[in-house]
């Protein structure tokens, strides 16, 4: 047997009824009630609601309750809402099935379940801090935001990289931090970069407690797939610091230090400006982004040590360790700087390569 659907009829219908039981025109009754006549056509036809002050007249005029119109107005309200609900959760299942099931079951425990989808999306809802999916589709979902790039960009990147902005926000919420202090970063780069020489997660708990002390909230998450990208930096003024969040795409150390400079770069110059998007595979540099990349090339290594060491023209691994040991950062900076200016192969010292993996 087939079920019946429910359907729930407009207040309306009702009063169109009891005028016509009345034998009263549209006009007449609106004359009766005070309402004007496009009024009373419009919710005779279900096009305007009943509000509060329609149902102190039609409760007037028929010697009914009050309660009674604004009830009737309510469940036939609830009866669309509940009907726009489960067509929202349709289109938001569409949106759910496109996210890396690992990522979304190991980072934030939900399973993407056809069997359950309502609780699937109510949990992704939640943890994006959106009402529904469909809202990750908008370019503009943040409103002050900046890329290098604006075109080629597809809807389903769209929504992993609002999805990613929307983590680390919340990651950030959970941080205590000072306020943004750039020359305390400045003149403590060194150090920052000597933290190269630490274990993972050891190095992890000092840069951050180090950053938080120069007003900045890093945040790192693991890459999720489909975002294209590699960073972000996002001025919080009601904190008056930055949150700088960065993903470990590729697990190449330094390839995730350069973006935590990369940012603090970003910070730097233009934290009050709005958030700055940095894109994997970016390669229209504008002259924010060359700022950027400057300030984390050179942070890294000093360009004149750098350009000197170059000029030896002797790259074996001894040599490379001595020149990071004066540089006071690992190895893997080093080499990694040779490979990107193509002075060695990418395939050269892969075994002091470190790689960081961010544990879910």
């Amino acid at each position: 047997m087939t079920e019946r659907k429910r359907v729930v009829s407009h207040p309306g219908v009702y009063v169109k009824d009891a005028i016509e039981a009345l034998g009263l025109s549209q006009n007449e009754f609106a004359l009766r009630t005070g309402l004007s006549g496009k009024n009373v056509s419009t919710i005779i036809n279900g096009e305007s609601n009943i509000t509060f002050d329609v149902a102190v007249r039609l409760a007037s005029f028929f010697h009914n309750s009050v309660e009674g119109w604004i009830n009737l107005q309510t469940k036939y309200n609830m009866f669309l809402n509940e009907e726009t609900r489960k067509k929202e959760y349709e289109q938001d299942w569409l949106v759910a099935k496109e996210f890396d099931k690992n990522f979304i079951l190991n980072l934030l425990n939900i399973q993407i379940d056809s069997k359950n989808k309502e609780a699937t999306i109510d949990g992704l809802r939640k943890s994006f801090n959106v009402v529904n999916l469909q809202n990750l589709k908008n370019p503009d979902m943040y409103a002050f935001c900046r890329t290098s790039i604006t075109k080629d960009i597809n809807e389903k990147m769209i929504v992993m990289r609002n999805a990613w902005i929307s983590l680390a926000e919340e990651e950030a919420r959970q941080m205590a931090c000072s306020e943004f202090n750039k020359d305390m970063i400045i003149s403590n780069v060194r150090y920052i970069r000597s933290l190269t020489l630490k274990k993972p997660k050891e190095m992890s708990i000092e840069l951050r407690s180090f950053l938080s002390k120069c007003g900045v909230k890093l945040v790192i998450l693991p890459f999720l797939a489909g975002s294209n990208i590699s960073g972000v930096t996002k001025w919080i003024s009601n904190e008056n610091c930055v949150m700088v969040a960065v993903n470990d795409c590729g697990k190449d150390a330094d390839k995730i230090w350069f973006s935590i400079f990369h940012e603090l770069g970003h910070a730097i110059k233009n934290h009050k400006r709005h958030m700055t998007i940095s894109l994997r595979k970016d390669n229209v540099q504008d002259e924010e982004e060359k700022e950027a990349n400057a300030f984390a090339r050179d942070s890294l290594l000093e360009k004149e040590d750098y350009d000197a060491f170059l000029k030896r023209n002797d790259f074996s691994i001894m040599s490379i360790k001595d020149f990071a040991k004066a540089q006071t950062v690992a190895p893997f900076i080093v080499i990694g700087r040779l490979q990107k200016d193509e002075k060695i192969g990418w395939d050269k010292y892969q075994s002091y390569k470190t790689k960081y993996e961010i544990r879910f």
